[in-house]
């Protein structure tokens, strides 16, 4: 499966690594010295448990990040939208693309009615994209993100059905 839009394609992941970790592991605790070829091959396999999982290939076929629904609650048919993109490729708008294929994937084909998108308070570049892509601003949290030993307030988005 493919979703397609704006010149940016998501596909299911392929054998890679990550390339930024430096601007993400700020935000994301994945992203650590320890990450290597076998964290990355796990995520692919689907053993971390994002259950919709996606490179993103730019129109030359460069991979510039990765996307995904995870935390899925079937029960409130619910689930976090994130996505990261290489640090070198950041400010063409994949992330934003990214994010508004997701829902409408997330909507349409997982048959979920809540997508949220949260983050860092601290996370400017993240709210952007949020913002962009047309999510609802929903307030702030206090205290939901461990990263880096610090406990981060986190501003919710979300995305319901049109």
């Amino acid at each position: 499966m493919e979703l397609v839009a704006d010149g940016l394609t998501l596909r299911p992941p392929v054998d890679s690594v990550q390339r930024s970790l430096g601007e993400l592991s700020p935000w994301m605790p994945w992203a650590s010295p320890g990450y290597d070829h076998g964290a990355a091959l796990a995520w692919i396999r689907g053993e971390t448990g994002d259950a919709h999982r996606f490179v993103m290939i730019d129109p030359a076929g460069e991979l510039v990040g990765s996307c995904g629904l995870n935390g899925i609650s079937e029960l409130n048919r619910s689930g976090n939208l994130g996505y990261w993109v290489r640090s070198d490729q950041t400010g063409n708008g994949y992330a934003t693309t990214a994010t508004r294929l997701l829902r409408r994937y997330g909507h349409d084909l997982a048959e979920l009615h809540r997508i949220e998108v949260v983050m860092s308070v601290h996370n400017l570049a993240s709210r952007r994209v949020a913002e962009k892509a047309g999510a609802d601003y929903e307030g702030r949290s206090r205290g939901v993100l461990l990263l880096d030993g610090e406990f981060h307030d986190v501003d919710r988005w979300s995305f319901l059905p049109d």
